[in-house]
């Protein structure tokens, strides 16, 4: 036990001065703070038209457009890539973001069909109704300009509507303690229970924040620090690596209603509560307690005014620009990417690349195989899961949503059997013959045009609903390369019946908007494929199960790769979701430029927190 404690007291004292060195280095090499003044001005009225909105977020590849002597190229422009441009912009870089699809976003892109407006992938988003840190980082990369509405405190509920029975709604509250409150009321006898629940979801939360440090370090000092026992002094995240939401949950009450309940929320993040470990669970229900928001004006308005920010400092989106490769030099560095233009190939240098593909994507597409194989990441690569895909419904109704009685301002998660997560496993083990027959088992309702303010300015008398259920993407594999449009008649046919299956609940549930439906358009993992670039149709990248947040998996999943030059932004080197892809975005800016980016925006909102402090006191 000696030998034990004074290494690790060495340990200690070598990271401290490690620590030390590289801050007297950095101070003398780093690059400039992105966030060194408050850069928020006046929110100026939102522009709709839609031909100066294409200019922003539809400007197609040509190499004229390339600027000169870039720092950087961004492959991908979801938010984790158009992230990652916009802090190298604000410490004065020049950075080129690529997007294949045809027009900026990723996720955060909307289409218009008929009328009517669809976000494809944002739905709601915690950390936005306050001054969190998280809102002050959005708010800097987006110049102020993204306004953020917030949602109804019940801003979840939990329906189960199974054959043959009345549904049972459960809502879900944001507010301190109160859905623990609620569910007290609600399950009287579980109250022991519902208390240590609530316990344990502060208990490991801490520890969800700071588990990315191991990001940072070397992989020998990770290792050094579990052995040793160190490990407990920075996070205890990792304590609860083999211990999945169902291991807990079930153990905590044998009430299947209530389990279902605690465990509701899996759906954010893609994986059934036996997959997946407990700490994911209760970061995203700690992410939504102090209140949801939706953009005002759609999804569209995050990159929308993102854009602006990376073109400030000389940089560029452009999109049409798929990216077929990753180009690396004689010695092993990562130099620049070769882009398709038509039936051409042409090149684009910088000093770095940075991957918002995902790390499939980007070891197994974009770089040589000989590279590929031979880093850290490629047993990953290989054991690691492709996260499911999802089936989307995308609902146009000709009625203003006061003349419909339906969920406004909230979502629902509608699930049609009891132990929902033996169902969706269940579900998702069928055959595509199989399926056919089988009742969808959980449902994501919600309709988005109630949470926009700004919606019934620009689409009076109609409303969006929204639909998604997880779906295995081996079911569709079979016409994974066909052309969008002409996959033929058996994938319509498929397509079309879990689909209608689907929008059934949702009447069945809202009867008054089935009279009034105009328009349906039904996305399978293969529409996450074509226009997201997904290998299979995975919505929230590698899988979010127990091995994925592992320590050694964790440690590997960094942005800087061992490919010199080489680096990785987005999902998953942090979490799915809008917020996850944008800290992922942070932590890559870390690495690039060489300083400690979080310290800079912590110090930043403190600022900013005091004035407001200031202002309100003096009132």
């Amino acid at each position: 036990m000696e030998l034990i404690s004074l290494l690790i007291i060495l340990l200690a004292l070598l990271l401290w001065f490690r620590e030390k060195v590289i801050e007297f280095i950095m101070s003398l090499i780093c690059s400039p703070n992105p966030f060194e003044k408050n850069t928020c001005t006046e929110v100026k009225a939102k522009v709709t038209d839609q031909k100066q909105r294409d200019a922003v977020l539809k400007q197609g590849f040509s190499l004229d457009k390339v600027p000169e002597n870039l720092d950087a190229i961004v492959i991908g422009s979801g938010v984790g890539g158009l992230s990652v441009a916009a802090l190298m912009a604000k410490s004065g870089k020049k950075v080129l973001v690529l997007e294949q699809h045809d027009q900026a976003g990723g996720c955060c892109h909307t289409y218009i069909e008929k009328g009517y407006e669809f976000d494809v992938g944002i739905h709601y988003v915690g950390e936005m109704a306050t001054q969190t840190i998280c809102k002050t980082y959005v708010d800097q990369i987006t110049n102020g300009q993204l306004e953020w509405a917030p949602m109804r405190d019940d801003y979840d509920d939990v329906v189960f509507a199974e054959k043959g029975k009345e549904p049972r709604k459960y809502p879900v509250f944001s507010g301190n303690g109160r859905w623990e409150e609620y569910l007290k009321k609600t399950f009287p006898e579980e109250a022991k229970n519902i208390d240590k629940f609530f316990k344990m979801m502060d208990e490991v939360y801490p520890g969800v924040l700071t588990s990315a440090f191991v990001k940072f370090i070397p992989l020998w000092a990770v290792w050094l620090m579990r052995v040793t026992g160190l490990l407990k002094c920075f996070t205890n995240f990792y304590e609860w690596e083999n211990k999945s939401c169902k291991d807990v949950i079930w153990g905590l009450t044998k009430n299947q209603e209530l389990r279902d309940i605690l465990s509701y929320g899996f759906g954010d993040f893609a994986a059934p509560p036996s997959m997946t470990g407990f700490p994911v669970l209760m970061y995203l229900y700690k992410h939504f307690s102090e209140g949801s928001s939706y953009p005002v004006g759609g999804a569209s308005e995050i990159p929308f005014n993102i854009i602006p920010v990376i073109e400030a400092a000389g940089g560029k989106v452009l999109v049409r620009a798929r990216v077929t490769k990753i180009i690396i030099d004689g010695k092993g560095q990562a130099c620049g990417v070769e882009v398709k233009k038509g039936n051409q190939l042409v090149n684009v240098t910088a000093p770095f690349i940075i991957s918002d593909a995902g790390v499939y994507n980007t070891f197994e597409r974009l770089l040589p195989l000989e590279v590929a194989s031979s880093s850290r990441f490629w047993p990953i690569v290989q054991t690691a899961k492709h996260g499911p895909g999802s089936l989307y419904v995308f609902v146009g109704i000709n009625r203003d949503a006061d003349e419909l009685d339906i969920l406004e301002n909230k979502n629902a998660w509608i699930f049609t059997g009891s132990d929902i997560d033996k169902v969706t496993v269940d579900y998702w083990n069928l055959s595509r013959e199989e399926v056919l027959d089988a009742d969808v088992p959980h449902v994501f309702l919600s309709f988005p045009s109630t949470k926009d303010p700004e919606w019934k300015k620009k689409f009076p008398g109609k409303t969006t609903m929204a639909l998604v259920t997880l779906i295995p993407y081996h079911w569709m594999e079979e016409w994974e390369n066909k052309p969008v449009m002409k996959r033929g008649d058996e994938y319509e046919s498929l397509k079309n019946t879990l689909g209608h299956k689907a929008l059934e609940k949702a009447c069945e549930l809202y009867p008054s908007i089935r009279d009034h439906i105009d328009y349906v358009n039904i996305g399978t993992p293969l529409s996450n494929r074509h226009y997201l670039g997904s290998p299979r149709g995975e919505i929230c990248g590698l899988a979010h199960t127990i091995e994925r947040f592992s320590l050694r998996n964790n440690a590997i999943l960094r942005p800087q790769t061992d490919i010199p030059g080489l680096y990785l932004t987005g999902q998953d080197v942090c979490c799915c979701g809008f917020n996850g892809a944008v800290w992922g975005g942070l932590i890559c800016a870390s690495s690039i430029l060489f300083r400690n980016v979080k310290s800079d925006l912590e110090n930043l909102h403190q600022i900013i927190e005091d004035e407001r402090k200031a202002k309100a006191k003096s009132k």
